[in-house]
């Protein structure tokens, strides 16, 4: 068998459709992983190097089954599924596939120029980490059960905090090429290889 018959992350108890916590976790590591710049085939094998079966028909995890993990909006909460991946980290993934895909290629610069930050054509952009996605996801699901509110406020501060940091200077014109499988290294999806945190410039 080639496919699972339920969707990775979820599980069927007393008839009914529900999250798979111990899954739901390598869902939000394999967002949190591909956010970070890890490719496809580098996140099916960290999966594999730690015995983390896709399932007990298929164990082995392989770059085509995480894409279409990372494609997929019912973990949104689509279709009668429940949601494991937040609607806005989700579509942060989804521009992330395609900025890899367009085939951008950085353009050649003769000067050093093309290493300085211009304020002229620089811009101020949010890039969630795969840690903001982790850590919201984690407070969504906290939110469900509020046994412990002071774990669910401490996740929140986390957040608060790991938002902050996601502040980059993007200078125009600057992105990184691709592989045929559509990989790019760090840096991809038109950031700079030296960009500012927010934090950092305020300092």
């Amino acid at each position: 068998m080639s496919n699972r018959k339920i969707l990775y992350g979820y599980q069927i108890q007393r008839g009914e459709l529900v999250i798979c916590p111990r899954e739901a976790e390598i869902v939000d590591r394999i967002v949190a992983l591909y956010m970070e710049d890890v490719s496809y085939q580098k996140i099916s094998d960290t999966l594999n190097q730690e015995h983390i079966p896709f399932s007990m028909e298929t164990p082995l995890w392989n770059k085509h089954k995480v894409k279409r993990l990372l494609e997929n909006p019912r973990y949104t909460g689509e279709d009668g599924y429940p949601s494991i991946i937040e609607a806005g980290a989700f579509q942060a993934v989804q521009r992330k596939i395609r900025d890899k895909t367009a085939g951008y290629r950085k353009k050649d610069s003769a000067s050093d120029s093309s290493t300085k930050m211009s304020e002229e054509a620089t811009e101020f952009v949010y890039v969630p980490s795969g840690e903001v996605i982790r850590l919201t996801n984690a407070i969504n699901r906290s939110l469900e059960h509020l046994d412990t509110p002071e774990d669910v406020a401490a996740l929140i501060l986390q957040g608060i905090s790991a938002r902050y940091d996601c502040l980059y200077l993007r200078q125009e014109g600057e992105q990184h090429g691709t592989d045929d499988d559509g990989e790019t290294g760090p840096g991809n999806s038109g950031y700079t290889t030296n960009v500012i945190r927010k934090d950092t410039r305020e300092r």
